[in-house]
């Protein structure tokens, strides 16, 4: 019988993909302070709140996207 399996560590959130970015020092340091000083343990779990506020405020269906251009039409 073999023992049951114990997981340690944080649980999942669900399907992610990372972001990076690199971003001066100053401003790096007064995030962090920020995020703690909101209470989170993590700099990126508030930088993907401050993502989802921004996200739940934009009219996403506005946002005037370009269509791809009809070469195949344009090459015979």
């Amino acid at each position: 019988m073999m023992a049951p399996i114990t997981r340690t560590g944080r649980r999942s959130k669900g399907d992610r993909k990372f972001v990076g970015f690199r971003i001066a020092t100053p401003k790096a340091d007064a995030m962090d302070l920020i995020a703690k000083a909101e209470g989170y343990q993590y700099v990126s779990d508030w930088l993907s709140d401050l993502v989802d506020q921004r996200l739940a405020n934009t009219n996403l269906h506005a946002i005037v996207q370009q269509e791809e251009l009809p070469l195949r039409r344009l090459a015979s």
